[in-house]
């Protein structure tokens, strides 16, 4: 022991290797640190380490019935258990060939909008954006800042009582269920809710305002963006997956016949790439790929920015939620208005388990989602397989890193953490799905 510890001081000393852990990030949805190493500040290594245990949630789906699939998977996650819970009900929907209408559709986007609106909210305003105007303390935010935190919280409040009122919880929805929806929401309380949208929109257009006159920190570094990609819309729902790099749209069967998982022997999470290629996924993926899918209000506030898109650098994936809140909002007027157009609405369609393999993919708040089941004739799970956005997106979020430690080689310890702790937070890694 003691000639390998004399070994690596050796070996410090002679190429200059500066070594660098962080033993927790704090305000990130899980637990896990950050370890680096500068040699001679022209080479640089950067590797996150999950410190929480894998959950094994694919395990405990085998042998349950389709459809608490729906249930168990929206507990991988407090802030996106939605689009979990939505994914999976269209990919067991998928392998039982139930075909959804219109009406249930629509509801689904309403809540997958509210999702996003709740989540982005939190994140971009209460755990990224203190990072670039330097404060550590939330507390302290909150009381520099209350007026903008009110809207914030107003904000994200809407996206939750949207999600209570359609997904019939706050938090891990009961209603949306395999063949669509168990109960019909509260007309009148759904009204009394959308009458507040304007309001709404109004205090999310504030609060761009006051984020973005703040500098993020200058970065850059090219990635491939990837994203689900919708000739009509917006693609949050369904789509094919769109590449950055060679502008091909393929379908989602083919990308992830193309995916590959690896799982290393000191990790938790498996890492997801495309045919061996590192692809990001996330809001900015979006905003690169499908900007001019955008409703009005939130396309007018990504070019009040100034800045050509496509854009490289990761920190603006913060302003690009932020922008996303504003196109949800737009978007859940938008689907009210035809949801409430309808008469009679049928939110249940009626169906027999069978045997079957089923797939679906949807844009959680932070990328790509990917369930995949296969049902025995009695409708039982034997075989299930999830990927979460974080998984796709950890082994770009290490690149830059290491980029960005090059680029910091000459800057101060504490400097350098903190900037460290911000970039990793303005990717919005979710390590409780990584470790599903």
């Amino acid at each position: 022991m003691h000639s390998r510890h004399s070994h690596v001081l050796s070996y410090s000393h002679r190429y200059n290797m500066k070594t660098i852990k962080i033993n927790h990030i704090a305000k990130t949805e899980g637990h896990f640190s950050f370890v680096g190493a500068l040699v001679n500040q022209d080479f640089a290594h950067a590797r996150l380490e999950t410190e929480e245990g894998a959950r094994l949630i694919e395990g405990i789906l085998l042998g349950r019935k389709y459809y608490e699939a729906p249930i168990v998977t929206s507990r991988i996650c407090g802030i996106c258990p939605i689009v979990h819970n939505l994914t999976s009900c269209k990919a067991l929907e998928n392998a039982l060939e139930i075909k959804i209408n219109p009406e249930i559709t629509l509801l689904r986007k309403l809540l997958i909008n509210a999702q996003w609106i709740h989540s982005h909210s939190l994140h971009a305003f209460f755990l990224s954006f203190p990072d670039i105007i330097g404060v550590s303390n939330n507390f302290d935010f909150v009381k520099d800042y209350p007026v903008a935190s009110k809207y914030a919280l107003d904000v994200r409040d809407f996206g939750v009582q949207l999600s209570r009122i359609i997904g019939g919880r706050t938090v891990h929805p009961i209603n949306s269920v395999v063949g669509g929806f168990n109960v019909e929401p509260n007309a009148e309380e759904l009204a009394d809710l959308m009458e507040k949208n304007e309001e709404i929109l109004a205090k999310a257009e504030k609060l761009f305002t006051f984020v973005t006159k703040n500098k993020l920190p200058k970065f850059e570094n090219p990635a491939n963006y990837t994203s689900l990609t919708n000739k009509d819309e917006y693609s949050i729902y369904d789509g094919k997956v769109h590449f950055f790099d060679s502008k091909e749209n393929i379908t989602t069967e083919k990308f992830l016949l193309e995916m590959t998982e690896q799982l290393l022997p000191y990790e938790k999470v498996k890492r997801v790439f495309h045919e061996d290629r590192v692809v990001l996924v996330g809001a900015l993926a979006r905003i690169n790929n499908s900007f001019d899918y955008l409703n009005p209000r939130a396309k007018k506030a990504w070019q009040k920015l100034k800045v050509q898109l496509p854009v490289f650098n990761p920190f603006y994936n913060i302003w690009a939620q932020v922008v996303e809140i504003i196109h949800n909002i737009e978007e859940v007027q938008k689907l009210y208005a035809k949801y409430t157009a309808i008469q009679k609405p049928k939110l249940k369609i009626p169906f027999k388990p069978t045997a079957g393999k089923g797939f679906a993919v949807m844009e959680a708040p932070r990328g790509i989602l990917y369930h995949q089941y296969e049902l025995n004739d009695q409708g039982t799970i034997i075989h299930t397989n999830i990927i979460s956005p974080t998984t796709i997106f950890l082994a770009q979020m290490e690149r830059d890193l290491e980029k960005f430690l090059l680029k910091h080689a000459k800057t101060s310890d504490k400097r350098r953490e903190h900037l460290i702790k911000t970039l990793i937070r303005a990717y919005d890694p979710c390590i409780s799905c990584a470790t599903h």
